[in-house]
């Protein structure tokens, strides 16, 4: 019954008549599409210095904590099916459909960013807070031979900004804010182009806990393209009042799809510059994430 539920919700009237085996009876095929396994992620270095990279690792969607899926079916350039899948959704990570026979493009998205708002008009999605993000298109040809089941390998298309503050957390101190000047928030899902730059603060509450320490770090997303591109970064310390404790901007902060730039240095004191580094593989952090 799930199943059939599932298939009903992921299938629309088609807008495109090919030929049929009795009248008014389309051929179809139900097609499989399985993401076990199957997001590729490459080992690289940071920022503009990154120019080459090794062999990627695999993992599964459900590792990756990503907790929407989604496929557009497009056929003669014409959306004929969406689906979208919650990761609390039984089968997660699978998504069968039925598909005329004929030449269909797909694209496939899969996140863990907050609040999606998907536009089939301007083929995107628009998420309020950016987390990790994959994403793939494919074309492929049903007809009565074509493979009931397909694996999809997605491709990581955020890039992450890490800052670290070398300064002890002083009493008072209870939020902290990184303003970029430029930041995407949207991805263009038929072709991964990065899109709704905006400049808005991010903030987090600083816990209690890191009072007195030098643990403070904040990590944030952006959708980016496969090329280097840069933004200024303005990173500030405020305290219950809201009132500023310490700033720091940074410019020229290149940002990359796959790839981590990290930032470490001072905050507090006036005429300290914090200095860019890097790491050689794309982690989780276990700080103070945004």
């Amino acid at each position: 019954m799930a199943g059939a539920l599932m298939l009903l919700s992921c299938e629309r009237e088609p807008e495109v008549v090919v030929n049929t085996t009795e009248p008014g009876e389309m051929q179809k095929k139900e097609i499989t599409f399985t993401f076990g396994d199957s997001i590729t992620m490459e080992v690289m270095g940071v920022g503009a210095t990154a120019t080459n990279s090794t062999a990627g690792t695999r993992a599964t969607l459900t590792e990756l904590n990503l907790t929407d899926l989604w496929v557009f079916d497009y056929v003669g350039g014409e959306l004929v099916t969406d689906c979208h899948q919650l990761s609390t959704d039984d089968g997660f990570g699978s998504i069968s459909m039925s598909m005329e026979y004929g030449t269909h493009t797909l694209y496939f998205v899969s996140s863990r960013g907050s609040s999606p708002t998907v536009s089939t008009d301007d083929k995107t999605i628009t998420w309020q807070t950016v987390r990790d993000t994959f994403w793939a298109t494919l074309q492929m040809t049903v007809e009565p031979s074509t493979g009931g089941t397909q694996a999809v390998s997605l491709n990581r298309v955020v890039g992450k900004l890490k800052i670290s503050v070398t300064d002890e957390v002083p009493e008072g101190a209870s939020k902290f804010v990184i303003t970029p000047s430029t930041w995407y928030y949207g991805l263009r899902y038929d072709t991964g182009a990065a899109v709704g730059s905006q400049s808005t603060p991010i903030s987090v509450n600083i816990p209690s806990s890191y009072i007195g320490t030098t643990d403070l770090a904040m990590n944030v997303f952006t959708l980016s393209g496969s090329t280097t591109w840069q933004t200024d970064v303005t990173a500030t310390l405020k305290d219950d009042d809201n009132v500023t404790m310490g700033s720091v901007t940074i410019e020229d902060v290149p940002m990359q799809r796959n790839h981590i730039t990290s930032y470490k240095g001072g905050i507090l004191s006036t005429g300290r510059r914090m200095a860019v580094s890097s790491d050689d593989d794309w982690v989780e952090d276990d700080e103070v994430t945004w």
